[in-house]
């Protein structure tokens, strides 16, 4: 993969969101991992980050095959602005890939 070989997160419950918030960099890069795995395994849906406490999950974000246009969109729109040209070319690659399997 590219990024993180780590899905989950260790992330007080009551900071859940503020993470996401401060972690944009993660969650959009752990986006294209996911949606290239899912489009090379045919898979409908797949967890891309899970977050847990104490050593137990209590949440879990899933990615739908049909969210991966719309994920990947953002994706690049996040790498542009942060001049992260390498991941917005990762992403434009699987967005195309996702559109060739659906033509």
């Amino acid at each position: 993969m590219i990024y993180t070989k780590k899905m989950r997160n260790e992330v007080d419950p009551d900071y859940l969101e503020e993470w996401l918030i401060n972690n944009p960099d993660k969650v959009y890069k752990r986006s294209v991992e996911t949606a290239i795995s899912m489009i090379k395994n045919k898979k409908e849906s797949e967890s891309f980050i899970e977050f847990s406490w104490d050593n137990e999950i209590y949440s879990k974000i899933y990615m739908k095959r049909q969210d991966i246009p719309k994920a990947m969109d953002k994706a690049i729109e996040y790498f542009v602005n942060n001049e992260l040209y390498e991941y917005a070319q990762m992403a434009k690659n699987a967005k195309d890939s996702m559109d060739k399997t659906t033509q």
